[in-house]
């Protein structure tokens, strides 16, 4: 492949990235949302399917924003070791830190949400 097919490449995985992220948010925000008002009323069939149904989508969220964030780091590899002066080195560290952070601050947020839902229904007052 030339440096521009790369590139374009590169930008298309940056493009479902960005759609990965917009998704995860949407689903954090409605499922918080649903758990503040909502949660104390739910029945334990009605939790475990909005539970069962949010885990299957942010796990598959999560999924490809693991995907394609691993195909873009690989794609910079190519695109360093071509020459392209287009952009610099990237370092094996920035790559395992990169993909290991996201994975942790997205599965944190799945598990503090599954917290929030927790705490409402089982609220001190």
């Amino acid at each position: 492949m030339t440096e521009s097919d790369l590139v374009e490449m590169l930008y298309a995985v940056y493009g479902t990235m960005n759609d990965a992220a917009v998704m995860y948010f949407t689903l954090v925000s409605a499922y918080l949302i649903t758990s503040y008002l909502v949660g104390d009323k739910l029945s334990r069939i009605q939790l475990s399917i909005i539970n069962g149904l949010y885990l299957l989508w942010v796990i598959g969220t999560i999924n490809t924003n693991f995907t394609q964030l691993s195909a873009s780091l690989t794609i910079l590899n190519e695109l360093h070791q071509m020459g392209s002066a287009i952009f610099t080195s990237v370092s094996s560290d920035y790559t395992r830190l990169s993909v290991v952070g996201f994975l942790l601050v997205q599965i944190g947020g799945l598990v503090a949400s599954f917290y929030f839902m927790w705490s409402v229904r089982h609220a001190k007052t």
